[in-house]
């Protein structure tokens, strides 16, 4: 956690982008730290925090980066894009205040509630975001799908655009949409999705990759095809950019020989080892307390050797130890028992 914090806090206080590869055995907690972060940062930086930070989880990375893209968006959130499209448009309502194109006087921040109270008119405003916001990104499908996210009758239709689900011919030509995303411009689409952030005072986009080893399974070429898009988005990106990576280590160390342009640009790595004895006691303490009435530092009704046994059948390996448990907890109420010792553990094991 304190190398995950030195990548994130680095990007965050010095908008240089930086990236982490977490590596681990399967069951050592990859998945978990992952939704840990996730987690964390959206609670602690929200829209009320000064600080603030987009991040998406990618439960796997699929077989080409539009993969990446749309489980990334999908995780971003509909309602999260949708207030970020309004935000935007009183940002240039703001603007436009401040240059005079805008006769009504609009206070920083409060564009969108003008508005939304009917003060101004969305339809004065929309065609100057649209253009200013393409004359930035490059990308006219999408600054037309993001901006009219804030149409309620165009927003689905432009959510499933920006995700990159298709959309039918005859509703993007309602949108005035060219093409859907496809594997190429869904870099141009992240990136533009970037700009934005940045725009409207995000510090950090932080992208979860989980589950890094899927691309071990892919054909030669698009595996390669996917590590030099990922490669792409670090390069044009070295600003305000987080990618953590979890991958088995077999996997890593095989990119890493294979693949130096794209392993290099991986700045740092930390490893998730296999828990010892002491910190397996920690673990099954942990989640003993979490649901007693009155927490207390005893393993009961785990036995010492019973946790001796544990340790030596998972290998440390924390899914392991925490499957173990659970089936002890199980197979000791069947038969009626109130300690769980070695003999508990034997017969699952034997079972």
């Amino acid at each position: 956690m304190e190398r995950i914090n030195s990548v994130l806090s680095s990007t965050i206080v010095s908008g240089q982008s930086n990236h982490l590869i977490i590596t681990g055995s399967y069951g050592n907690g990859k998945s978990h730290t992952l939704k840990y972060i996730k987690s964390y940062i959206r609670d602690n930086y929200s829209k009320k925090s000064d600080t603030l930070l987009c991040i998406g989880y990618v439960s796997q990375p699929g077989e080409t980066f539009l993969d990446i893209y749309t489980k990334f968006m999908y995780d971003v959130g509909y309602n999260f894009v949708k207030n970020l499209s309004e935000s935007y448009i009183g940002h240039i309502a703001y603007q436009l205040s401040k240059e005079g194109i805008i006769g009504e006087p609009i206070r920083k921040g409060k564009g969108w509630e003008r508005i939304s109270n009917g003060d101004i008119l969305i339809s004065d405003v929309v065609p100057h975001a649209i253009k200013r916001l393409n004359d930035d990104v490059k990308f006219v499908d999408f600054t037309r799908a993001f901006i009219s996210l804030s149409y309620e009758e165009n927003s689905i239709y432009s959510w499933e655009w920006l995700c990159g689900e298709g959309v039918e011919y005859t509703k993007r030509r309602e949108l005035s949409l060219g093409k859907n995303l496809n594997e190429a411009n869904s870099i141009r689409a992240f990136g533009a999705f970037k700009f934005i952030l940045k725009t409207m005072g995000y510090s950090s986009i932080i992208l979860l990759i989980d589950e890094f080893e899927f691309i071990e399974t892919l054909p030669p070429l698009k595996k390669q095809k996917m590590l030099n898009s990922i490669r792409h988005i670090i390069d044009v990106n070295a600003d305000v950019l987080s990618i953590i990576i979890a991958c088995a280590p077999e996997v890593w160390q095989a990119i890493v020989s294979e693949y130096h342009a794209f392993s290099e640009r991986i700045g740092k790595e930390t490893n998730l080892k296999p828990l010892d004895q002491e910190k397996i006691r920690f673990l099954i303490l942990s989640y003993l307390n979490n649901q007693r009435v009155q927490k207390n530092d005893t393993l009961l009704p785990f036995s010492d050797e019973a946790i001796e046994k544990i340790f030596l059948i998972s290998q440390g390996n924390t899914r392991r130890i925490i499957s173990l448990c659970s089936q002890a907890l199980d197979s000791s109420l069947d038969v009626n028992k109130r300690e769980i010792d070695t003999e508990i553990i034997e017969k699952i094991i034997g079972s």
